[in-house]
């Protein structure tokens, strides 16, 4: 076997031994525990950080606006790129989410592109309620993506893409605080009317893939592990197979560091190993995010308006 083809394994073996090991570490007394929860706190998918869509789910009505600068693109490209989105809890297993990616010239290098919509994004997601024991959730869903108008070419592959997927996420009873999910998608990939193209170690064509991870909560920061084997074989056209390791980091910005607003800030940091067709890739990312959660707002104004009369 040659040397890349050993590294994947290697790597593999690694991090399933760490996390054994975390997983097998006697859990610290409650009281060393700082803000101490049944379940880790919910968040959503972070595009490019942590891609998947947890079976989890506001309360019903709540209604979240968000807006994710790059700014890194300050550094790496000759455009700004802003993605913002509103998701939306329809009842208790019914969530849609829609979204918009944006860009602009931010002056810093020379540039042909000005401003526009590069991509749009729709998601849908379905959690079923006590499908499985009550430590497991379990939900489906699907998503779209589709690049739009006339971006810089580096923007998207220039390709729709809808993929349906389902997974499951286990809370240890042992491990209040670590969150373990598995599941499997498909891509499928058709041409559309936008120029783009394809990133390193990115299947052209059809594929499914096979996920699975865990994340661990201590409060403020969420620590995540996200492994993906994904594969042109049997749906596509000439058979690659793609493997993706990805660790990170998530800071939820403590309210009295924002002057108590109502936004919350995210702050992540992660790192991306890649393995397919193109060789190995290593890559380092980073996201602020702000979320701003209208269905707690109206309830505040609803609890002044009630106290006032």
């Amino acid at each position: 076997m040659s040397r890349h083809g050993r590294l994947p394994l290697l790597f593999l073996a690694t991090t399933l031994t760490f996390a054994s090991q975390l997983h097998a570490q006697p859990q610290p007394p409650e009281e060393n525990n700082h803000e101490p929860r049944e379940h880790p706190t919910m968040f959503s998918r972070i595009r490019g950080l942590f891609d998947f869509d947890l079976p989890q789910i506001d309360p019903p009505g709540t209604f979240k606006l968000k807006l994710n600068p790059h700014f890194g693109d300050f550094f790496h490209k000759s455009y700004l790129r802003v993605d913002s989105g509103v998701q939306w809890a329809l009842n208790e297993q019914l969530q849609f989410n829609v979204e918009a990616d944006a860009y602009g010239t931010h002056g810093l290098r020379r540039s042909s592109a000005r401003y526009g919509i590069g991509a749009a994004h729709f998601g849908v997601k379905y959690l079923f309620k006590e499908f499985l024991q009550p430590d497991y959730e379990t939900s489906v869903g699907f998503n779209t993506d589709l690049p739009v108008g006339n971006p810089p070419l580096d923007f998207t592959d220039g390709h729709n893409h809808y993929s349906p997927y389902f997974i499951i996420q286990h809370h240890p009873a042992a491990h209040p605080r670590l969150t373990t999910f598995a599941g499997a998608g498909f891509d499928f990939l058709t041409p559309s009317h936008t120029r783009g193209t394809f990133g390193t170690n990115q299947p052209h064509d059809d594929s499914f893939s096979l996920n699975a991870g865990a994340i661990y909560d201590l409060g403020q920061f969420k620590w995540t592990l996200a492994t993906t084997f994904s594969s042109t074989a049997l749906i596509g056209g000439k058979p690659e197979h793609f493997l993706t390791i990805r660790p990170s980091v998530l800071w939820f910005v403590p309210k009295h560091y924002t002057f108590n607003g109502k936004t919350q800030w995210i702050v992540g940091f992660g790192v991306r190993s890649t393995w397919g067709p193109d060789s190995y890739e290593f890559t380092t990312g980073t996201r602020i995010r702000a979320e701003v959660t209208f269905g707690q707002v109206i309830k505040r104004i609803r609890d002044r308006l009630d106290h006032g009369n």
